[in-house]
């Protein structure tokens, strides 16, 4: 499963069966190499310009992130973005909004901090 998706600065990231990838150079002959987003992981994946995966080293030293974990970084990136871009809407109506997409995963917990997170947000951008 690959999909492509936005980290909390607004940087492309490639999610290829659990693991997330970020840019890491330019290599010759315009091919992109995409190393591990963890920092002590030595995996990485290679892209031709049609993005497709032409090679590929699969030793992660770390499990992968779960689903529940994944739905929330995603849910949260994608708030704290609309928190700065509409600064008058109330948390609580901006998590209650995405909330009716139905995403079965979140507890709690999770909600506690995607609200904290759209909080830092917005009061780095004052």
């Amino acid at each position: 499963m690959t999909s492509v998706i936005l980290s909390e600065k607004n940087k492309t990231l490639f999610n290829i069966d659990g693991y997330k990838f970020r840019y890491h150079k330019t290599l010759k002959n315009d091919v992109q190499r995409w190393s591990c987003c963890k920092k002590t992981c030595k995996s990485y994946i290679k892209l031709n310009n049609e993005n497709e995966i032409i090679e590929r080293v699969n030793d992660h030293n770390h499990i992968k992130d779960s689903v529940e974990v994944f739905n929330r970084q995603q849910l949260s990136n994608n708030l704290k973005r609309k928190a700065v871009e509409e600064l008058y809407d109330k948390p609580s109506k901006l998590i209650h909004g995405a909330l009716s997409k139905d995403i079965p995963t979140l507890t709690t917990y999770d909600l506690t901090l995607i609200r904290n997170n759209i909080h830092h947000a917005r009061s780095s951008t004052i």
